[in-house]
């Protein structure tokens, strides 16, 4: 199955498509790292389902889109080496908001936003973003990597010296406590004054249980950062429900038409990360 993401991504990436060479977009991707039970027991916490859990970030990375073969190849957070690539062949269901690919037998998905068309959730034409979820399984243990990707057509330095700029967001994240793994998701405003050099940011956000923990309400997170050279950074304050979320990222499109990057979410003994991205 073949998805439309070529002919969005000339739209979206400045007709990319059209190139005989694969392509490489600088962007920003961060990992979550855990371990789940088959059922509670003794760990980190003495009745955990999860433990072990951590996230890790380099501060740029890149994703390389291939037109010849309509495919993606990513690399992992913590060793350069590790790369996938997902192309048509490995695509197992689409809709309007998300493309899904899978190999390895379901213990590596990719999940990327859908470009082509109306997207319900957001709709972007400079970045794009996409989670990498890889999976090994011994018996009641199971390892998971999930990592957060956000690429695209990024904002040259010298665009984003004066003015302002205001965006609606979206999260997307992975977040984990002793109870289990929740898919984090929320919406927000993110302001920018180019100028003075600084950001501002607020996201209500949710968590939805993987397994059968009761729902988290994050409450809303804000915070406040600075911008230099092209990409902004974020420290959260925390809130009355004990959560804070940190930022980092930078600005996509020839006139920081949209802004993408990745977040931490923290309190209450879990932790969480994942992708921000807005227009």
């Amino acid at each position: 199955m073949r998805i439309a993401f070529a002919a969005a991504t000339a739209a979206l990436f400045v007709a990319t498509a059209a190139q005989a060479a694969p392509t490489t977009y600088p962007g920003w991707q961060i990992t979550q790292k855990y371990t789940t039970r088959a059922s509670a027991g003794p760990c980190n916490f003495n009745t955990a389902i999860t433990c072990g859990y951590s996230n890790y970030a380099r501060a740029t990375s890149s994703v390389v889109y291939d037109p010849a073969t309509d495919t993606y190849t990513v690399r992992d957070t913590g060793s350069t080496a590790i790369k996938s690539s997902f192309g048509p062949a490995n695509v197992s269901s689409s809709d309007a908001t998300y493309v899904n690919y899978s190999k390895n037998s379901g213990a590596e998905t990719f999940r990327i936003l859908n470009t082509a068309g109306v997207n319900p959730l957001i709709e972007l034409s400079y970045v794009n973003y996409g989670k990498w979820r890889r999976t090994s399984t011994s018996g009641a243990l199971t390892n998971v990597n999930d990592t957060y990707l956000v690429w695209g057509s990024k904002t040259p330095a010298s665009a984003v010296t004066s003015g302002t700029g205001s965006y609606s967001t979206v999260l997307d994240g992975t977040f984990v406590n002793k109870d289990g793994v929740f898919s984090v998701s929320g919406t927000g405003t993110f302001d920018a004054n180019f100028g003075a050099g600084t950001i501002s940011y607020s996201s209500a956000a949710t968590g939805t249980s993987e397994g059968s923990a009761s729902p988290i309400n994050f409450g809303t997170l804000t915070g406040a950062g600075r911008v230099a050279r092209g990409n902004f950074s974020g420290t959260g304050a925390t809130n009355g429900s004990g959560y804070a979320m940190d930022v980092n990222g930078t600005f996509f499109g020839p006139a920081h038409e949209e802004m993408g990057g990745v977040f931490v979410l923290r309190g209450n003994k879990g932790n969480g990360v994942g992708a921000i991205v807005g227009n």
